[in-house]
């Protein structure tokens, strides 16, 4: 029963480090925003694709990295398109009214704007009702975007 709960507790722990780690919706000086995911290629591309430093450009603070020139010279014009909705946090825990890193790989497009998830199964939930849960994620939005993450 002690290595049951052990391996239980163990698995937790192990769990909340992954969530924790995912896409720095918030990253340290010096590391690329999206964990280094392009955020052009996610809306043009319907694509997770990793960014190159030598196409890096600067918004509100965080340095995000693109694909390729056209990539930069799309996102420079204009990046609030690109960027992903609630700054990059996983929208399914947005909606439940929490902050939870997301997982750069884990995006769906919905309606022109990306939305990252923490893992597959937030992204399940999302994807049943599209709808509902952008409505519920942009109604809490205001309360969450100063708050830590959880």
């Amino acid at each position: 029963m002690k290595k049951l709960i052990a391996a239980i507790a163990g698995l937790s722990v192990a769990a909340f480090a992954t969530m924790a780690v995912g896409a720095q919706s918030s990253p340290a000086p010096g590391e690329a925003a999206l964990g280094g995911y392009c955020p052009v290629a996610y809306a043009m591309m319907n694509k997770a694709m990793k960014g190159d430093p030598q196409y890096a450009s600067e918004h509100d603070g965080k340095t995000y990295l693109l694909s390729n020139d056209e990539a930069k010279q799309m996102f420079d014009g204009s990046p609030e398109k690109y960027l992903p909705a609630y700054e990059g946090w996983c929208a399914t825990a947005v909606a439940q009214g929490m902050k939870l890193e997301s997982d750069p790989t884990l995006f769906t497009v919905y309606n022109g704007r990306t939305y990252l998830f923490s893992k597959a199964d937030a992204k399940a939930m999302f994807d049943k009702d599209q709808a509902g849960t952008v409505a519920k994620a942009d109604a809490n939005w205001p309360k969450l975007a100063d708050q830590a993450s959880q």
